[in-house]
């Protein structure tokens, strides 16, 4: 997060040949200044992060109008850091250390941990967010999860999505066109000035002319939930693109399907990386799976896919590869795949953006549940997830491009991390098994390297299931001269 220092006049920034001058707005979140006399840019350097921010949403029911809550589920938030191990070689700040987890709109104190490697819980109720803060020797390696449970009921499922930083943009993608299928889009907001917020919803056809509601204001520590089936109803592939001015915002699209009486499931899908040639998205598939892709342009893509295994890539069953005229979404049947472990590695012409969705249905026509992952962008230092108590945790590493090597760390509830070598040939994937750890943590050495965790619940009425992305974990920033301005 930026850090300013010195007075609050006008600074320019010394910068190379450039001349540019940044405002607060315009500034990265990932640079800190500091005030200083002559300067010259090659003073510029890279130190530990001092602070970091994570925004959890919070309850995805609550607070949509018009549209009741779902009652009976719990909603919870688990933040941690790195165990020191994780951060072999990587420097931190030699300023104390503090990590805070805080409900807000709740009154409740935060909680707090000066410890590293120490994990925070809470549970949220309402249409509230949560925040959480490490500073000083805490703020390198920070990860968070929001996870909602129900058991029972056709409302019953496992929800998780990872806390990210908050950003200017979200491309979700997610959702049916079922008659009792609900998408809901919450944007959170924990700054400290209202944030304009421009919806678009994509589909089949191309862009949809939405019924209302796509101009929002989400106000200071607060959320607005918004219903997508209500802007395109019926829309049977939907993906959003949200984007903010005048601040940073956090946004989920939760997934909730009853079919007929039968519940089929829920969960939320993240932001997918950015709009890009390449996705690569690291998933456990079983039964009823699908891609959906996005060609966000205006020009058609050329969309090739395959499935990375841990020996040889392989062929889709069937639309292996195909065309997506721009500003569409297709969606890609998997469902003819074994069950395993893969990566879904989609390459285009056109930027694109993409997402999967995997199952988990019993023989018959019982209740099941649904899990949505967004393609998450590599890992570049250090990237790490809290691991829910109770649940069977599996993570799944991909590597792309060249042969490519990490180092697991499993970080057990007593704080004891115990180090796995992982590697592999170019375009492959590695899965271990996670049960029973409080956290993990990867550390790519070599080749490019993204991941996930499945996380699923056994359970009498089937088993529940949900994915989150192993999300980068800030470790350093550039601290940049600056010098004031005088009048």
């Amino acid at each position: 997060m930026s850090r300013w220092a010195g007075p609050s006049r006008a600074l320019v920034v010394v910068a190379a040949a450039a001349g540019l001058v940044l405002t607060a707005g315009a500034l990265p979140h990932t640079i800190e200044l500091r005030a200083t006399a002559a300067v010259t840019p090659a003073e510029a350097a890279v130190v530990p992060v001092r602070q970091s921010a994570l925004v959890c949403p919070g309850p995805e029911t609550e607070g949509v109008a018009g549209v009741p809550a779902v009652t009976g589920g719990t909603t919870s938030v688990l933040a941690t850091t790195a165990a020191g191990a994780a951060l072999g070689g990587i420097g931190t700040s030699t300023e104390p250390g503090r990590l805070t987890l805080t409900a807000q709109s709740t009154g409740s104190a935060p909680a707090e941990a000066s410890a590293r490697g120490a994990t925070l819980s809470a549970s949220l109720a309402g249409p509230t967010l949560a925040e959480v803060r490490a500073v000083g020797s805490l703020a390198a390696g920070v990860a968070a999860v929001q996870t909602w449970l129900r058991r029972d009921s056709d409302d019953r499922g496992l929800v998780a999505t990872a806390c990210p930083t908050p950003g200017a943009e979200a491309w979700l993608l997610a959702g049916g066109g079922d008659p009792t299928r609900r998408e809901r889009l919450l944007v959170a907001n924990a700054g400290a000035n209202p944030v304009t917020v421009d919806v678009e919803v994509f589909g089949g056809a191309g862009r949809i002319a939405t019924v209302g509601g796509t101009h929002v204001v989400v106000p200071p520590h607060g959320r607005v939930g918004l219903l997508v089936d209500a802007l395109a109803p019926g829309e049977p592939t939907p993906a959003v693109h949200v984007t903010a001015t005048g601040g940073l915002v956090v946004a989920v699209l939760e997934d909730s399907w009853i079919e007929g009486a039968v519940g089929r499931g829920r969960d939320d899908v993240g932001p997918a990386a950015g709009p890009s040639t390449e996705a690569v998205i690291p998933v456990a598939l079983s039964g009823h799976s699908r891609l959906r892709v996005l060609v966000p342009g205006a020009d058609e893509a050329v969309v090739q896919t395959r499935v990375l295994t841990s020996g040889a890539a392989q062929a889709l069953p069937a639309d292996g590869v195909v065309r997506v005229p721009g500003g569409t979404v297709r969606d890609i049947d998997l469902s003819g795949l074994p069950a395993g472990a893969y990566a879904v590695q989609v390459r285009a012409d056109r930027p694109l953006v993409a997402s999967v969705l995997t199952e988990r249905r019993p023989a018959g026509d019982g209740p099941s549940d649904l899990a949505w992952l967004a393609a998450p962008a590599p890992i570049p230092v250090l990237g790490g997830s809290p691991i829910p108590a109770g649940t069977n945790a599996a993570l799944v590493l991909a590597g792309t491009g060249t042969d490519w090597s990490a180092v697991v760390y499993l970080v057990a509830p007593d704080g004891t991390a115990t180090a796995s070598s992982v590697s592999g040939p170019a375009d492959s994937v590695v899965a271990l098994d996670a049960t029973g750890a409080a956290s993990l943590w990867v550390r790519p050495a070599t080749g490019t390297v993204r991941g996930s965790v499945t996380l699923e619940l056994t359970d009498p009425g089937g088993t529940l299931v949900s994915v989150v992305p192993v999300l980068a974990s800030a470790t350093s920033t550039t601290d940049l001269p600056v010098r004031e301005l005088r009048r």
